[in-house]
Formats: structure tokens, sequence, C-alpha cells
């Protein structure tokens, strides 16, 4: 299966197809509509480029900005957990048992840990009159919370704007791909030996 050429290729290509087709333009009177075509191709191709990337580089940001929400709640949730532990005494409180889920958070996905969190939330709201440290907590949580909801959302948006943008990417060069290869044939057919046989058809090789 034929390849398509890397953006920065594609690019590079189809502005040097252009400068030909116009070295060439009096030869064949179709090149003019090429030309058009071609023109439009490059545009279309350069715009979805620097789309992908700036989208490539919000979502990496985003990931960025989920991992340190991350390692927030997580030290908060290990904080308050000890401190509910030194109060009661015992890892087997009532209330712990309300709270952990034996260890697992260890390991929890983002969306999971925020559901440690909301959790813990909820059982220190219930205890708030008896943990001395409770209202000091329940809002340092409401905000870490608020906080790592954001980050995920954001995340999950950034990364659908990411697959939309690299899709385009791809579809504006395999557009580009074919109109090269049909702009190749019609020159050879149009002119035979007088074809602008500087045209490299293996870039069209090129891998990603």
């Amino acid at each position: 299966m034929t390849t398509l050429p890397s953006p920065n290729d594609a690019i590079a290509d189809s502005a040097r197809l252009i400068a030909i087709l116009e070295r060439h333009r009096n030869d064949v009177p179709e090149i003019e509509g090429l030309l058009t075509a071609h023109r439009t191709t490059h545009h279309q191709m350069t715009t979805s480029y620097h789309a992908s990337e700036d989208a490539i580089a919000a979502w990496r940001a985003a990931l960025a900005r989920r991992w340190t929400c991350e390692i927030a709640a997580r030290r908060l949730y290990k904080q308050t957990l000890r401190q509910i532990v030194q109060y009661y005494g015992t890892a087997e409180a009532p209330t712990i048992r309300l709270i952990s889920r034996g260890g697992a958070e260890a390991d929890s996905s983002p969306t999971e840990l925020l559901e440690d969190m909301q959790r813990l939330h909820a059982v220190l709201s219930l205890e708030a009159a008896t943990l001395p440290f409770a209202e000091q907590r329940l809002a340092e949580i409401a905000q870490s919370c608020a906080a790592l909801e954001s980050a995920i959302y954001d995340v999950a948006e950034s990364e659908r704007r990411r697959r939309t943008a690299v899709l385009d990417l791809r579809i504006a060069r395999e557009v580009y791909r074919r109109m090269r290869r049909e702009t190749y044939q019609a020159l050879v057919n149009r002119l035979g030996d007088q074809a602008p046989l500087d045209i490299d058809e293996s870039v069209l090789e090129t891998t990603e």
C-alpha cells in the first residue's frame, strides 16, 4: 500500500510542484486549472498542518495540567486519610472503610481518583461535627476535585480536537497525493517526452 508523505515533505513537495507547473504553464493550456487546484490544496495542507500542531501542543499541555492536578489530589487524599486514621487510632474504623478501596487507590485512573476524592468529601461532610480538621480539609478537597474534574474534561476535549485535526491533515495529504499523481500523468499524456519529468514520483512513497 502506498504510504503518505510526511506533512513537512508533502508541503515542501507541493510548493516545488506549483513552481514546476508555473514554469510549464505556457506549454499546456490546462495547467492554469491545475495550478489553481494545487494552490488550494497547498493552502489546505498548510492550514491543516498548523492546526494539527496547535492541537497536539494543546493536548500535551492539558495532559501536563491533569498530571499536576492528579499529584495534588493524591497527596491530599493520603494526608487526609492519614489524619482520619490517626484520629480514630485504627485503619479499621467504619469511617475509613467507607472511604478506602483497600489500597486500590494507588493505581486509580484520573476518573477513579476523582471518585475517590468525592467519596472522601462526602464522608468528611457526614463526620464534620466529629473530626476537628474536617472543615479545612473539606474546602481543600472541594477545590482539588473541581480542578481535577476540569483537567479531565480538558484532556478529553483536547484529545477530540487533536484526533480531528490529525485526521483533517491526513485527508489533505491524501488529496494532494492523488492530485499529484493525476497531474503527473496528465502532463505525460499531454506532452509525452516533453513532460516536466523533474517531478519526482518517489516522494509519494515516503513514509510517515
